[in-house]
């Protein structure tokens, strides 16, 4: 990737000293909660963090769309890797995509698929629909083209490669999708709904979701593996909303949940049971705004290493907002804990790992004597049979921006954190990493 050496060399001269502030600060923070922080070298220029994982050897990819003055382009896809010891690098930045359409899915071999939006010079070629399969390294091969006229797109991966796209059109009005099995081709595309915006889902063993609203209800298609896709179900009676967002979850096991909301409106989330019927449950009256970027989600669904599924959301009020998480049954919510009641408090991720433990993140107004306001990144982590212990990640005299990802190393138990955080006139990105599990 080109760059502008004279603006390079001014980013660093801020940058770099950020950097070991950075890793400074944190020391005695980390002794004390027991999380490390672990600096990206860079990262600068990031606008909003997208997918964080995790392969079955230990190795994760963090991407994120960014903007840069003096790179060309400015606008860019940014990755970083981080091998199985905790050492981080950045591979070539994404090339030929629209940054902030990009969706990179980890396999469990280390093999990657990206699915974007084609970038480049505006004409027909920049709404093409593309996707790439690349390697460990960051790396990607020859751009595919999946659909011309795309508005928007959805896509979902398991660990072996299986893969499912659903987009939208500016021709028509269809919601189209294709599939791959075990990293191969993708099949032809079907139109499977008339609809403006969507949720995909797939599991390890292939089950496939599709949910759209419909209206004042919500819409689902449903492919168990090896079969074909089966009639579309609508469920529900909701407030009109035309800005209502869809989240979907497959659990190994094949239950299903699809999750809605919006920024100052109802929010919640329904389940599917052992006969097909849905049933909703409505969390809030006044959910909380996703937090960030187009990856965030007002409920976040989640299944824990022994099946059991949550969601986590924010509560808005008009003294401090409430981050929540809750356990979902066909009968009802169980057991919620209030993680955070804080001033601007809002959920940022959500994610499960080895031995059922859990972690949430969420950012939040910090108020500090003698200081302006600043925002800090926390995190609440669950191990098994334990509370929550709740911690503040971004140290002290670091401002932190919306938007971390958390997920699992799946060998050590270690949760890690990826927070962005201001860097004079831009932000970067950096890692908090949670002791390893108990053997």
């Amino acid at each position: 990737m080109n760059s502008d050496s004279s603006s390079v060399r001014r980013i660093g001269h801020w940058l770099l000293p950020a950097l070991a502030l950075l890793a400074a600060c944190a020391a005695p923070a980390a002794a004390a909660e027991q999380w490390q922080i672990e600096p990206i070298g860079a990262s600068e220029g990031v606008r909003e963090l997208h997918d964080l994982s995790f392969d079955a050897q230990g190795r994760a990819l963090l991407s994120w769309n960014a903007n840069l003055i003096g790179y060309v382009p400015p606008l860019f896809g940014g990755l970083a890797t981080r091998d199985p010891a905790g050492g981080w690098q950045r591979p070539p930045n994404l090339a030929g995509v629209d940054p902030a359409t990009a969706q990179v899915h980890l396999l469990s071999d280390g093999g990657t698929l990206l699915v974007a939006r084609e970038g480049g010079a505006a004409g027909p070629g920049r709404r093409r629909l593309v996707a790439a399969a690349g390697g460990a390294d960051g790396g990607f091969g020859p751009l595919v083209t999946l659909a011309a006229f795309t508005a928007r797109s959805w896509s979902a991966a398991n660990a072996d490669g299986d893969a499912i796209v659903a987009w939208t059109n500016e021709r028509t009005s269809f919601l189209t999708v294709r599939e791959r099995v075990r990293g191969g081709s993708f099949g032809p595309g079907r139109d499977l709904a008339l609809a403006r915006s969507a949720a995909v889902a797939i599991n390890d063993r292939g089950d496939r979701l599709l949910a759209w609203p419909d209206g004042r209800r919500i819409a689902v298609r449903v492919r168990r593996a090896g079969g074909s896709w089966g009639r579309a179900v609508r469920f529900g009676r909701l407030p009109a909303d035309r800005d209502r967002r869809l989240t979907a979850l497959v659990t190994s096991a094949g239950r299903m949940l699809v999750t809605w909301g919006r920024d100052g409106g109802d929010c919640g989330v329904a389940v599917r049971d052992r006969r097909g019927s849905w049933h909703l449950r409505r969390l809030e009256a006044r959910c909380g705004p996703a937090a960030v970027g187009s990856r965030s989600a007002p409920v976040i669904p989640l299944a824990d290493s022994g099946g059991a599924t949550y969601v986590a959301w924010t509560h808005a009020t008009q003294r401090a907002n409430s981050v929540t998480l809750a356990r979902v049954a066909e009968t009802g919510l169980r057991g919620r804990a209030v993680l955070s009641r804080q001033r601007g408090a809002l959920l940022d991720d959500a994610a499960a790992g080895p031995d059922r433990a859990i972690a949430v993140t969420w950012a939040a107004v910090l108020s500090l004597p003698d200081a302006p306001l600043q925002t800090a990144t926390y995190a609440g982590l669950r191990r098994t049979g334990a509370a929550f212990d709740v911690q503040r990640l971004s140290p002290a005299g670091v401002l932190a921006a919306r938007g971390s990802r958390v997920a699992f190393h799946p060998l050590t138990g270690q949760a890690v954190v990826a927070i962005p955080f201001a860097v004079g006139r831009t932000a970067a990105v950096g890692a908090a990493v949670s002791r390893r599990a108990a053997p």
